[in-house]
């Protein structure tokens, strides 16, 4: 039981405050199995804003986006190898450019739980404002490079 320095009991305070850590325990754990689950489905299944993997078969080139998918015949050209790779690098980059907004929107977010809970509001407010100025940049780099990848499949099929 605590007192105060008045003699009162102050079991209220003492109570908000473990109901406060509990919704932020709460918050953390529900962001972290958000971000497995998305990890695991992006890995396994492609699942992604995007969605593209290529995979090489015998003398062919089979590019999917979703539930699409373009065969290439490869003529064994040298300018062919290095589109197949160039866009192979662009498909790389954008998933792990989705791996990295991810991590960093959910460290953002747990970090912004945890300035709150802490009573850091100057900190919280700058947490809130990177990530904005970050995840703008992040959806730019994204837009363009789904639009490079775009433009390489259909020259590939051309």
């Amino acid at each position: 039981m605590l007192i105060s320095s008045k003699g009162v009991v102050i079991i209220e305070t003492v109570m908000k405050i473990r109901n406060e850590n509990k919704k932020g325990l709460w918050v953390v754990i529900i962001t972290l199995l958000s971000l497995l689950l998305l990890f695991l489905l992006t890995h396994f299944f492609t699942i992604y804003p995007g969605g593209y993997s290529i995979e090489k078969r015998s003398g062919e080139v089979l590019i999917e986006k979703g539930a699409n998918s373009k065969g290439v015949v490869l003529n064994n050209n040298v300018l062919d190898e290095l589109k197949i790779a160039s866009l192979e690098s662009k498909i790389t980059y954008i998933k792990t450019l989705w791996y990295v907004g991810l991590l960093f929107t959910a460290t953002c977010l747990i970090g912004t739980v945890t300035f709150k809970r802490l009573m850091f509001k100057k900190a919280a407010i700058i947490t809130v404002s990177l990530y904005v100025v970050l995840a703008i940049l992040i959806i730019f780099s994204y837009a363009s490079t789904i639009s490079s990848i775009e433009n390489s499949i259909n020259d590939l099929i051309k």
